[in-house]
């Protein structure tokens, strides 16, 4: 049981790391008016990792649950935590290729 809260705590240190990391992306989505689309971008990013690290934190925390219908939402949560990941690539790539695109020009 200790292994598996230490491995539980480390999530969540990671976790919540990533989420403080995510934090200087708000501050270059605010910067100009001139760039309403690039912040509309990096604001959907944002958006979409804060929400799969608040998941991930979570999830974390119901698993070790010890009420069963709690555990029944687990996988169903895994697997929205596996969407957002898929939008936050998709977002990071088309956001990527925009901006590969404009210094082309």
């Amino acid at each position: 049981m200790t292994i598996f809260s230490i491995a539980q705590l480390l999530i969540f240190t990671v976790l919540l790391l990533n989420t403080v990391h995510l934090m200087p992306a708000l501050g270059r989505s605010l910067r100009s008016v001139e760039t309403a689309l690039q912040s509309g971008y990096l604001g959907a990013i944002l958006t979409v990792r804060l929400a799969r690290n608040v998941l991930g934190l979570v999830l974390v925390t119901a698993s070790t649950a010890p009420n069963p219908a709690i555990h029944a939402l687990v996988p169903k949560g895994i697997l929205l935590f596996v969407v957002l990941a898929v939008v936050n690539v998709a977002l990071t790539q088309y956001h990527q290729r925009r901006e590969v695109e404009g210094l082309r020009s």
